[in-house]
């Protein structure tokens, strides 16, 4: 799944700080579930997001 510039600059400006998968998929990109996971997922392979250590499922912003 593709999501479009403004919501990813949002979705990243939102992940300075650990944020929970529950939260990004119902209030940032307004999404299911498992369609959040696969965004997610695509981030984390292109390098610009993690988990946090915070805790499972809380993912946060890489610093780079």
């Amino acid at each position: 799944m593709e999501i479009d510039q403004i919501t990813l600059k949002t979705l990243m400006s939102k992940l300075s700080q650990p944020v929970h998968v529950s939260y990004i998929a119902r209030y940032i990109l307004k999404q299911e579930h498992d369609v959040t996971n696969r965004v997610i997922k695509k981030l984390i392979e292109d390098d610009l997001v993690e988990e946090s250590p915070m805790g499972k499922e809380y993912y946060v912003r890489k610093n780079s």
